[in-house]
């Protein structure tokens, strides 16, 4: 249970650190017993899962930058959500109904688990599209409509992803 966590130590840190958050966003609370709670589930949840999550021989280490990046990142997302929370509503309320839902496929350019991770589920978070598969590099999207789709291919969140990636 607890191999991966020696393999990539500083790995684990991150992605419990990123539970805790998550806790804490979903409990709505920022008192002691919740920040108890949250670190807890998070420590466990990561060392229970660690050997299917730290497999690879890379470490998921991470500078500085890369963390600044993924706090943008996020803000990002967050306004995205909002956007596009605000267009599925227009469409819905819209007396003609101009949805055209419909399956898109693309290559996926990242390499790594955990950004792919996030990228998928930044694309299921944002209403109106949701990742149906991904294999390898394969990505299948279900759309809203026929401008989610295309949008979904030259999403500025795939470039900052990439960019958190790479380490630029």
């Amino acid at each position: 249970m607890l191999k991966g966590v020696k393999r990539d130590f500083k790995g684990f840190l991150f992605l419990s650190s990123l539970l805790l958050v998550f806790w804490l966003l979903i409990s709505a609370s920022i008192d002691w017993q919740h920040v108890v709670v949250g670190l807890v589930l998070g420590l466990f949840v990561t060392a229970f899962w660690g050997d299917i999550v730290f497999t690879r021989q890379r470490s998921t280490g991470f500078t500085l930058k890369q963390f600044l990046s993924f706090v943008f990142y996020m803000c990002c997302l967050l306004c995205e959500i909002v956007k596009a929370n605000l267009h599925v509503a227009y469409l819905v309320l819209h007396p003609r109904l101009p949805i055209s839902p419909g399956f898109i496929i693309y290559r996926l350019g990242l390499s790594r688990e955990l950004p792919k991770a996030l990228f998928l589920n930044s694309i299921t978070l944002t209403p109106g599209t949701i990742t149906v598969q991904c294999e390898d590099d394969k990505l299948v999207v279900h759309c809203f409509t026929r401008e989610n789709a295309e949008e979904v291919q030259e999403w500025y969140l795939y470039r900052q992803m990439k960019k958190i990636e790479d380490g630029e």
